[in-house]
């Protein structure tokens, strides 16, 4: 733990409190129990309701919002070209990168006029270093107000921006002073790309709070014709590939052996999905929660005997890094069953659960028949998962690595001094 309280950092993200970014919102909480004053720079606003004490503190004291994108685009030119901001020389460098199309080129523009927008307000908030959450246009605008207020920056990255976007990230990477990634498999990559910069890519997991977990509760009982209870938890996005989960339980269905499958979260695909347990007359086997409160959705995992991630890789390229939710039923003493993909195998395997190959629908009912017809075996995993997960992904050790980091980059001369 850092001894002094730690100021000037502060974290871009776009939107702020994101309902869906409680691994984000963590960090935060432990970085302020560990002495950091968390500060933010967003996009836009969010719902504040659904959000903890601490969270909606930042929002309230320590958040600075663009607001209406008319109004910073406009004020961002005016103050751009009327005062001493090196705009158009900021300007100038973000533009002459080798971004992946026009459309990026047009985002790194709206972006640097964003950083003109705001930059007197983050300067004289005592700023010294940006740190962006996700590697796209997050850390585009902390790369050009960075450069507008002679500060540095950093990126904290996940998967979407990694794997989809994709956009500069060698020059991101190179002009950073630190870039945590939240999986190996993402860390490895990130090397390839900054080959000429190693030292700036660091693996830091996202971790959890245990003492605001549940207590792991004992497997249900089995009733009736139910075999064993599931759950799933994300987004209903193609990437998560529950598509194939309800395809599974079908077919387990077929051949008479019946699970009980919940789904929590809410998205694009609910209508489609809905509609194919329908088709396959499991509506009484399939349960639609739709999103929930985390408080909520960890008492259903704790009554499941398992939790299912079956993620793929959607046609955008987009993929999920380790899912939280895989962290918190491990921490529950739930075993995983999850797809080989991207850092899932970092975390799932034949000790924690299972692992299939994505999309494969035959080898997912397997899994899940396997695992819930061997009660020992079950138990046995969850435990393996639930030790494994605290020895591993303990926000309270991962948060003092990032904060070490930040207090070095802060008493930098770098910090105190950074031109364009």
């Amino acid at each position: 733990m850092i001894e002094n309280r730690l100021e000037g950092v502060r974290f871009v993200m776009w939107g702020f409190p994101e309902p869906t970014q409680t691994f984000i919102h963590r960090e935060y909480q432990e970085m302020r129990r560990q002495g950091l004053r968390v500060q933010i720079l967003a996009g836009a606003k969010r719902d504040l309701s659904v959000q903890p004490e601490d969270i909606q503190e930042i929002c309230k004291n320590d958040t600075i919002y663009l607001g209406n994108p008319v109004v910073w685009f406009l004020k961002g030119i005016l103050i751009g070209t009327f005062t001493s901001l090196p705009f158009y020389r900021v300007l100038f460098r973000m533009l002459k990168f080798k971004h992946k199309d026009f459309s990026h080129r047009l985002r790194a523009l709206a972006m640097t006029v964003a950083a003109a927008s705001i930059a007197h307000k983050v300067k004289a908030s005592g700023t010294k270093h940006l740190q962006a959450h996700f590697g796209s246009y997050q850390t585009e605008l902390a790369m050009a107000l960075a450069w507008m207020i002679n500060c540095t920056y950093g990126g904290t990255w996940h998967a979407v921006d990694i794997w989809k976007d994709a956009n500069i990230l060698k020059e991101k990477i190179r002009y950073s002073e630190v870039v945590f990634t939240c999986t190996k498999y993402n860390a490895d990559h990130l090397l390839e790309i900054a080959a000429d910069s190693p030292e700036k890519i660091v693996l830091s997991y996202h971790g959890l709070d245990f003492s605001r977990l549940p207590l792991p509760a004992k497997f249900p009982e089995v009733a009736g014709k139910i075999q064993g209870e599931i759950v799933a938890i994300g987004r209903l996005v193609p990437k998560k590939g529950f598509k194939y989960l309800i395809e599974a339980v079908a077919k387990l269905s077929r051949e008479k052996f019946p699970v009980h499958l919940t789904i929590i979260g809410e998205g694009p695909l609910e209508k489609e999905l809905k509609a194919l347990v329908s088709e396959y007359n499991m509506n009484a086997l399939v349960e639609f929660t739709g999103a929930l409160k985390n408080t909520e959705t960890l008492a259903l995992v704790n009554k499941s005997h398992l939790l299912v991630a079956p993620s793929i890789q959607d046609k955008d390229g987009n993929i999920d890094g380790i899912p939280n939710v895989t962290l918190e039923a491990m921490a529950l003493g739930r075993p995983v069953i999850g797809t080989k993909l991207s850092g899932i195998p970092e975390v799932v395997n034949e000790n924690t659960g299972a692992l299939v190959d994505c999309g494969d629908v035959d080898s997912l009912s397997n899994a899940i028949r396997d695992l819930l017809s061997d009660s020992e075996g079950l138990i046995r995993r969850g435990q393996n998962a639930r030790e494994f997960v605290y020895n591993h992904f303990d926000v309270h050790k991962n948060i003092e690595v990032q904060l070490g980091y930040f207090a070095k980059i802060i008493n930098s001369e770098k910090a105190k001094g950074h031109s364009v």
